[in-house]
């Protein structure tokens, strides 16, 4: 069936970006938002973010935090709408919110699902239509407007649409890279989306016993004598490889004959806790080498790398060939894991096809992207977020202010 000018702008994907950019559109402006969500219900995966904290954003930014070919748009639009200037669009929907360490700010009560509560409550305040169970199959652009096919049965007319259906990491919450082909069938250019914050796949025989065992390091990704990216923070190995938030910072630069490093201290520092030892354990075995140190598991594990049996007496030769270790423990790493694993996906639209301070298609007047949609991906620790909110805002905004009031 026929349904016309149901909106005159529907949003496709009620994430964090697409709820946002609906709060936006429909309370700076009098137009009629819909917001269509093909799950049963609305913002699954920021329920799931920081651990069910939400890390909402993060007030420090410099260059760095962002990747793809929109880290300048990013950055920019981070110019015009700060940290500090989303924490205040929270706050005037009654979300409270507290900054803890790193800049990671969070909402006062430590849940996500008051952030989702805060967003539901401001769409149905300012009139948003949500709808769930609506998968949108094809967008067309028709005498400047735009009709959109929801499921299998139902076409709409609107005015506008924003695409903010995210990406293809963790495909539990429903995430399938539909925007992409959405995109696609409008003439726009899709980077291929790969996986990042993902851990890392480390071949068993390196690993083995380590499982569970969590340490402190500098880490370094390398390939063919390059330097990919460096690292700082806990390291967390599993029974595939290794995990943890310094670890899943390097994932998206993992290709192949990448090595991770782990810096377990510094060459100085090495160089006594060896001294050190030697005297202490004078006439023992290896085995009992590292003790007070390391977990005995990350000791084993040395030892096998180094190539040293337990059971061996303590003696100089045998330090001098775990010294190399403390300082550059080189792991070779397969892979990173695939989307069921990640918590963000790199890839996705083009941003030099958009406009850089709207978010509006340079192909196709009316159309908007934002949030994991566009190729824009950040670091741990709320970068994902704060761009999800600054894109979905900009892109509310636009869309809106594009519309003449009364617009039917």
């Amino acid at each position: 069936m026929m349904r016309e000018a149901a909106a005159q702008i529907a949003i496709i994907g009620a994430g964090a970006s697409g709820l946002i950019a609906a709060v936006t559109a429909s309370g700076k402006h009098s137009h009629s938002v819909l917001l269509l969500e093909k799950n049963a219900r609305v913002g699954r995966k920021l329920l799931a973010t920081g651990n069910g904290r939400c890390n909402l954003l993060n007030t420090r930014i410099d260059d760095k935090k962002y990747h793809g070919s929109g880290k300048n748009t990013a950055l920019a639009l981070l110019m015009r709408i700060p940290p500090a200037a989303v924490m205040r669009t929270f706050e005037n929907m009654g979300l409270a919110l507290r900054e803890e360490s790193d800049g990671r700010v969070y909402p006062f009560s430590g849940l996500a699902n008051s952030v989702l509560d805060t967003l539901r409550l401001a769409c149905d305040a300012h009139g948003v239509q949500t709808r769930c169970g609506a998968e949108v199959k094809k967008i067309q652009c028709v005498d400047g407007m735009f009709r959109v096919y929801i499921n299998m049965d139902e076409t709409i007319l609107v005015h506008r649409v924003i695409v903010a259906a995210g990406g293809k990491a963790a495909p539990v919450f429903g995430s399938d890279g539909s925007a992409y082909a959405l995109l696609e069938s409008l003439g726009h250019t899709v980077r291929a989306a790969f996986p990042a914050l993902s851990p890392l796949k480390i071949p068993v025989e390196h690993i083995r016993g380590l499982k569970g065992i969590r340490l402190h390091a500098s880490l370094t990704l390398s390939a063919d004598g390059e330097t990919l990216r460096q690292a700082e923070g806990e390291l967390l190995f599993t029974e595939y490889g290794v995990s943890g938030i310094a670890a899943m910072q390097l994932s998206r630069f993992v290709k192949k004959g990448s090595v991770l490093t782990i810096h377990l201290m510094s060459e100085a520092a090495a160089a006594v806790q060896i001294k050190l030892r030697l005297s202490l354990f004078d006439g023992q075995s290896m085995e009992n080498f590292f003790t007070g140190l390391f977990h005995k598991r990350v000791s084993l594990s040395l030892l096998r790398e180094a190539g040293i049996p337990p059971s061996e007496p303590v003696s100089e030769t045998g330090a001098r060939r775990l010294l190399p270790l403390l300082i550059n423990w080189r792991l070779p790493v397969l892979s990173a894991l695939s989307f069921q694993h990640a918590q963000v996906t790199a890839g996705g639209a083009m941003t030099d096809e958009f406009n850089g301070q709207t978010l509006e298609s340079l192909r196709i007047p009316g159309l908007y992207a934002c949030g994991e949609a566009m190729d824009v991906d950040g670091d741990c620790g709320g970068y994902n977020l704060l761009w999800a909110w600054i894109s979905g805002i900009t892109a509310g905004e636009a869309a809106a202010r594009s519309l003449p009031e009364g617009a039917a």
